[in-house]
């Protein structure tokens, strides 16, 4: 069985070096081959979303890295193949970080009782979130000012989150 699951990458390899080569010779207008750079993490991250549910949903880290990787290869795309421009990346870097929140999302949706992993989402979705909108505009300078005045609000939660699930599995343990 595992040779032949060894035979699945190269076999999809070369048909796609087979149609883009094909593509090419009929003049068929393709992205030039710098700008599919992003195919790299993106491809590295399905596969390892496929390894995750090929394996019997054992190695619930896959699960991280996966969606991390497709999506810092989707992101890239956007720069690459448009509508986004590398002159805006100043403005769309709070994506990197809400990447991150998506990836601890979906880690939490493998290990819904691992409570844990919701505090960095949480954090992480709030942070990138308020930069991403100041950083576009959608918000205005006051409510800017807002957030950041009281920005240390998400740490205290973070630390009453942490305690409340500290205390909730100690309970849980001495029933």
């Amino acid at each position: 069985m595992s040779n032949r699951r060894g035979a699945i990458l190269p076999g999809l390899f070369l048909i796609f070096l087979g149609g883009w080569f094909l593509a090419q010779n009929l003049k068929v207008p393709l992205p030039q081959i710098q700008n599919l750079w992003p195919a790299f993490p993106l491809v590295f991250g399905l596969a390892m979303l496929v390894r995750y549910f090929a394996e019997g949903r054992r190695e619930d880290g896959l699960v991280f890295i996966g969606v991390t990787g497709a999506l810092i290869g989707a992101f890239f795309f956007a720069f690459t193949l448009g509508p986004l421009e590398w002159g805006q990346m100043g403005d769309f870097w709070p994506v990197f970080v809400l990447i991150g929140s998506a990836a601890f999302f979906v880690q939490w949706l493998t290990q819904p009782r691992n409570f844990g992993l919701l505090v960095p989402a949480v954090l992480t979705l709030g942070v990138g979130g308020v930069f991403l909108l100041a950083n576009t505009n959608v918000l205005d300078q006051r409510m800017v000012e807002q957030v950041a005045r009281f920005w240390p609000v998400l740490l205290i939660l973070a630390g009453l989150s942490t305690l409340a699930s500290y205390f909730l599995r100690a309970r849980r343990n001495n029933q």
